[in-house]
């Protein structure tokens, strides 16, 4: 009963830690939610008894990612907290891509529950390796395509906005 309500905590947390971040306009405020969201994740990691998983979560996502991106966007900006509005065809094509990736999530999870077998917890961290790089390649591979695609989006936000100066510019000549 006690875990159920702690499950629910953590998930309730995660959830509302996600959308603070879809519906914020302020990038720093994004950033804090996402630190909400990853310590509650972890959480749910230390619930299911992948102790060694929450703790890798802890360190490296919110100790390193999420730091460094909160500082890295204070450092960067030129506004303490820079606004960030979706337009019409954006918030559109964002709400298909969500939509559909909703319902692979949750026609996957009932094949996984249909077609579910008995799991071999790894005992070291070589047997967690071993898994990592053996049966769950294609997932993991699939992480690290979605960290990088995060990183060059976080590059072109974080680009600055100067504008490229014509040949008469560049000479000291105004137009005419």
């Amino acid at each position: 009963m006690l875990e159920t309500v702690i499950f629910f905590l953590f998930a309730t947390v995660a959830v509302a830690a996600g959308l603070a971040i879809l519906l914020s306009t302020n990038i720093v405020r994004m950033a804090y939610w996402l630190i909400a969201m990853l310590i509650s994740v972890a959480g749910l990691y230390f619930l299911m008894g992948a102790y060694f998983l929450g703790v890798i979560q802890i360190l490296v996502y919110v100790g390193g990612v999420a730091v460094l991106m909160v500082f890295g966007v204070m450092l960067t900006s030129r506004q303490l907290a820079p606004k960030l509005r979706p337009g019409r065809f954006e918030a559109l094509w964002l709400t298909i891509v969500v939509a559909v990736l909703l319902v692979g999530l949750i026609l996957s999870i009932l094949r996984v529950r249909l077609a579910q077998s008995e799991l071999v917890a790894g005992n070291s961290i070589a047997d967690i390796g071993h898994s990592l790089l053996g049966e769950f390649l294609g997932p993991f591979e699939l992480v690290s395509v979605l960290l990088l695609v995060a990183l060059l989006g976080a590059a072109y936000l974080a680009r600055p906005k100067i504008p490229v100066l014509g040949a008469q510019q560049k000479k000291g000549t105004t137009p005419s």
